[in-house]
């Protein structure tokens, strides 16, 4: 007995929607595995990205320590050692029949090289970071550079100081240092401003007039050291480093944590 019409059609329905349920259903599957490959995709992007920070972070750090480890050396070992001889050269030249212009020469010489050892540990472990913040660290490379170069390197303030992790003082003082140390030794300026911005996010500001060596450097594909690791310090405070030209000469660099 053939099927009527009406039994046609209703077969032909139960067809059609065993049709448009089956591709509703690979519809969804499509969609359902893609998600999951990017929700898989995304994973792994931010664990490749967290074990990048890690490998950074890491890498600074041990940077940090070497410097600390220096910094005692210089401190402990040599500064103490040259302390010792000074007071030698003292007790020589209180000798009778010394040769008192070769000792006051010599001591000179020697109180110089005290004053660079103490400089140096000074540069590698900030004591006062640690002691008193971010604002007075920066304030006093600020003087002792000037003092030493004979450069005006002014600091400046703006707002009130924030508490910061000892992590994040410490990488924006190391940027700071290097951007017044790549200034004052390639672009000749007459005069360096450093500024701390508190106000809103911080930022900070390090300008010169000398010949903008920190822009073309920044375009150039290969980067020193410093840049890169000031580059990667940025990064780990999740802050913005930029560079800008200023007219009719000098840099602008420029750090924000947003």
């Amino acid at each position: 007995m053939e099927p009527t019409i009406s039994e046609f059609t209703i077969m032909f329905s139960i067809a059609t929607i065993g049709m448009l349920v089956l591709a509703i259903a690979i519809v969804f599957f499509v969609l359902f595995y893609q998600r999951k490959m990017l929700e898989n995709k995304l994973k792994q992007h931010r664990i490749e990205a967290e074990y990048k920070q890690k490998m950074l972070q890491a890498a600074l750090e041990s940077q940090e320590n070497e410097r600390k480890r220096l910094a005692a050396d210089l401190h402990d070992g040599i500064g103490a050692m040259l302390s010792t001889i000074r007071l030698r050269l003292g007790t020589l030249a209180r000798t009778e029949g010394a040769p008192k212009e070769n000792i006051d020469q010599t001591n000179t010489m020697l109180d110089d090289t005290i004053n660079s050892v103490r400089r140096l540990s000074r540069d590698l472990l900030p004591s006062t970071l640690q002691k008193f913040g971010i604002s007075h660290a920066i304030k006093e490379l600020c003087e002792q550079n000037t003092l030493v170069s004979g450069l005006p390197i002014l600091f400046s303030e703006k707002g009130t100081p924030q508490e910061k992790q000892p992590r994040d003082q410490l990488m924006i003082f190391r940027i700071v240092q290097e951007l017044i140390n790549n200034s004052m030794k390639h672009a000749q300026p007459t005069v360096i401003q450093v500024a701390l911005d508190w106000e809103r996010n911080f930022k900070l500001l390090v300008t010169d007039d000398g010949s903008g060596f920190l822009v073309d450097e920044v375009n150039q594909s290969s980067k020193g050291l410093g840049m890169f690791n000031m580059e990667n310090r940025a990064r780990l405070l999740n802050a913005n480093l930029s560079f800008h030209p200023i007219q009719p000469k000098g840099t602008l660099a420029k750090l924000e944590i947003v």
